[in-house]
């Protein structure tokens, strides 16, 4: 008796814990491909671990996948690629995506995440300069190039979409702030809506 009321307690602690998983796993940020992203806390903003690799805005219509040099400076509507027009980049750096998409703040990040202003990004940044290395690596900074407004790709910068207009509009990885025409390709990192 005392031994099949061990297996029964053993049994419904395991099913909690499955549960809890469950839970934790089904309340991560997920966009409109199904992809889930991890978050951290830095003061007081949650941000995703990863840059976005959404193939679609949240409502589910289709962000146009541009490999085309051409047709990617000449886009006038949103657009994305993969690093180097590489599907292997995906999971690797995120999508790029160009200006039209980084201006559409609620409209790409998972429910409840926006595109960050640059006011944001500034909070952030003023936050993490006098932080211990470990948590500015949660950030998960990953650094390998952007799509130039003409199409190739280069390695000479790489940065996140802000959804703030005008200039600055991106934040490099390096945690600087510029100013980028529209048909550039950079990262998309969200935020929580407060």
């Amino acid at each position: 008796m005392k031994s099949s009321s061990k297996i029964t307690i053993y049994s419904l602690l395991g099913l909690i814990v499955l549960i809890s998983c469950e839970k934790e796993k089904k309340s991560l940020p997920m966009d409109a491909d199904g992809n889930t992203y991890d978050t951290v806390v830095i003061g007081r903003q949650v941000w995703l671990t990863e840059n976005l690799k959404t193939t679609k805005y949240i409502n589910g219509d289709p962000i146009p996948l541009v490999t085309d040099n051409s047709a990617w400076s000449d886009m006038n509507r949103g657009a994305y690629c993969w690093y180097e027009n590489n599907i292997k980049n995906k999971d690797i750096y995120g999508a790029l995506y160009n200006g039209y998409v980084g201006r559409s703040t609620d409209f790409i990040c998972p429910t409840g995440y926006h595109i960050p202003t640059i006011e944001e990004w500034l909070t952030l940044i003023n936050f993490l300069e006098n932080s211990p290395e470990e948590l500015k690596q949660s950030f998960n900074i990953t650094r390998f190039g952007y799509r130039y407004w003409e199409g190739p790709f280069s390695t000479n910068r790489c940065g996140w979409w802000s959804s703030s207009d005008g200039s600055p509009n991106y934040v490099s990885t390096e945690f600087g702030l510029g100013g980028s025409g529209i048909n550039n390709g950079y990262s998309i990192r969200c935020i929580k809506n407060n």
